[in-house]
Formats: C-alpha cells, sequence, structure tokens
C-alpha cells in the first residue's frame, strides 16, 4: 500500500487534532479524571460494576455512571482510530508522537484508559498500549504491566 498524497495527509492530521482538541474530548476526559479521583482504590472496575445494575441506580448516578462510560469510550476510540492510521499507512508514527499524541497526551491512555480495560476484562488486547508505548519508546510507567 502506497501511503496518502501530502494533502491528504494533512487534512487527515488536521481532522484528528480538531478531535483530541475538541470540548468533547475535553469534556470527556474531564469526566474519567473524576471518575479516577472520586471513588474507591478499584474505580476501573466499580465502573463496570455498577453499568451491570444500571437500571437500579438512583437517575443521577445512573446518569453519571452512563456519561463516564460513553467518555471512556470515546477516548479509546480516538486513540485506537489513530493507532489504526498508523498501522495502515495513512499516517507515519512521528506524525503522533510528535503531534497527535504527545506524551502528556498518553498519560489519560495509560493511567485510566488502559485501567479501565484491564477491570473490564483481564486478557484485554493490549495491541495499541504497547503500540503507543513503543512509539514513545517505552517512557511511561503502565499500571499492570
Amino acid at each position: 500500500m502506497t501511503g496518502p498524497e501530502p494533502t491528504e495527509r494533512a487534512l487527515l492530521i488536521s481532522h484528528l487534532h480538531d478531535q483530541f482538541w475538541s470540548e468533547e474530548y475535553y469534556l470527556a476526559a474531564q469526566l474519567v479524571r473524576q471518575w479516577r479521583g472520586g471513588g474507591t482504590d478499584d474505580w476501573a472496575a466499580d465502573l463496570f460494576r455498577e453499568l451491570d445494575g444500571v437500571v437500579a441506580l438512583p437517575e443521577e448516578r445512573r446518569r453519571l455512571v452512563e456519561r463516564t462510560n460513553a467518555a471512556r469510550r470515546l477516548i479509546k476510540s480516538y486513540f485506537r482510530k489513530t493507532h489504526q492510521f498508523c498501522s495502515r499507512g495513512f499516517l507515519a508514527p512521528e506524525d503522533l508522537r510528535g503531534h497527535l499524541t504527545m506524551a502528556q497526551r498518553l498519560e489519560i491512555l495509560f493511567e485510566i484508559i488502559e485501567p479501565f480495560e484491564r477491570a473490564r476484562k483481564t486478557d484485554y488486547n493490549r495491541e495499541m498500549f504497547d503500540f503507543y508505548d513503543d512509539l514513545h519508546r517505552g517512557e511511561f510507567e503502565r499500571p499492570g504491566r
């Protein structure tokens, strides 16, 4: 497969940049950080336990649990999308390393999203997480690794 034309690649990077810097992403990041900071030591598993019994939760708590799960899924999808674009040759690793998924942005992936994935399924697919860890040459502490 040949890579995209420079203009197409620039448009793709611009689009992804807009998503990572969007209000939607910002609000999602706030929600998952609040969930991590406001719960127990088992905060990641708490989300899935509450999702399993969401119909029995009080309305306000149900909305929080559902919104937090939607935020988790949104953030994960942004990282998965950029990983797939890179794996399929539409982006170069340097496009991600230097701009879209710079080190400070990956903290949320490793400190919040990966623990959620591990809590959801102990044999979760590590491919995307390993990709980003390798992209930054293993600079990150990955919980449970």
